[in-house]
């Protein structure tokens, strides 16, 4: 992805599950839908580390719109 997305371009589960990783700063991959994981994976705007979910800078920018 070579741009951060916008806010609409999500749909309102994938927004809330963003907004859980940014509020949590890590978050267990079993507590996101595994369809808005990858999704969210793919757009760049959270990453896996070390079992879990952490949110990238573009993931924060977004959830906080």
């Amino acid at each position: 992805m070579d741009r951060i997305p916008r806010g609409h371009e999500l749909t309102s589960e994938e927004m809330g599950a963003l907004r859980r990783v940014v509020a949590g700063s890590f978050t267990p991959s079993g507590h996101v839908n595994r369809f808005q994981r990858e999704r969210l994976l793919q757009l760049g705007l959270i990453h896996c580390a070390m079992g879990g979910l952490v949110p990238t800078p573009a993931g924060r920018i977004l959830a906080r719109q």
